[in-house]
């Protein structure tokens, strides 16, 4: 697969992405400004934080961003044909990616099983964490978009 393919699907994966954790974090934005008491009063239903209330029933992650492209034209030399702005986008983009799922992902999925964020006597704190950590992804994801999108027509030319 070339770094130009793998690019065009994790740009995929990732606008797939984005639309779903925009959708979270409105639904979370929903039920802390008052707006949405049903799904406030199904939260409550249960005796720990059920995500799946949160994301709709839907995983939060359904495929993985790759970088196998980029990593064999790494390690075969081949990045060293790119020109300096080429090498420099592509960095930005698989370094960008790496802190998208193994730090801001990473985190929200600490946060939801760490035990402190069970505690249902404390929801709106609980919500308010979460509603932070979608901010900061959908932000990330935002960036991505553009990163991904300045990386390929580089690649173009």
């Amino acid at each position: 697969e070339s770094i130009e393919q793998e690019l065009l699907r994790n740009q995929s994966i990732l606008k797939n992405w984005k639309e779903k954790h925009i959708a979270i974090r409105d639904r979370i934005s929903s039920i802390l400004e008052g707006e949405s008491d049903s799904l406030k009063m199904e939260l409550l239903k249960f005796n720990y934080l059920n995500l799946g209330i949160l994301t709709d029933n839907e995983s939060l992650i359904d495929a993985i961003l790759i970088d196998t492209a980029w990593e064999s034209a790494r390690s075969t030399g081949i990045v060293s044909e790119f020109d300096f702005e080429t090498t420099q986008k592509l960095t930005l983009v698989y370094s960008m990616q790496d802190v998208l799922t193994d730090r801001t992902i990473a985190k929200i999925l600490d946060y939801y099983f760490d035990t402190n964020s069970h505690d249902m006597k404390n929801l709106e704190r609980i919500l308010v964490q979460f509603q932070l950590r979608f901010w900061e992804l959908t932000g990330q994801e935002e960036l991505m978009m553009t990163v991904y999108q300045d990386a390929l027509e580089q690649l173009e030319e």
